[in-house]
């Protein structure tokens, strides 16, 4: 998905130099700073309540 040679730009909070990772495709910044909300952020949060709710649901069964 990392767009080979690009660089985030994002500013850190700790040091204010510009963030070293990849920039997502599409994007033009790193998953780290793209934010919850955004499409990615979306699809990755998704991601994780379905997992979630198939373990929770797969412990159900065992009982």
């Amino acid at each position: 998905m990392a767009v080979a040679g690009q660089k985030c730009g994002a500013r850190t909070k700790t040091t204010g130099r510009p963030c070293e990772g990849t920039v997502v495709k599409g994007t033009s910044r790193c998953r780290k700073h793209q934010g919850e909300w955004s499409a990615l952020g979306v699809l990755d949060r998704r991601e994780r309540e379905l997992k979630e709710a198939k373990r929770k649901q797969a412990k159900s069964r065992k009982k």
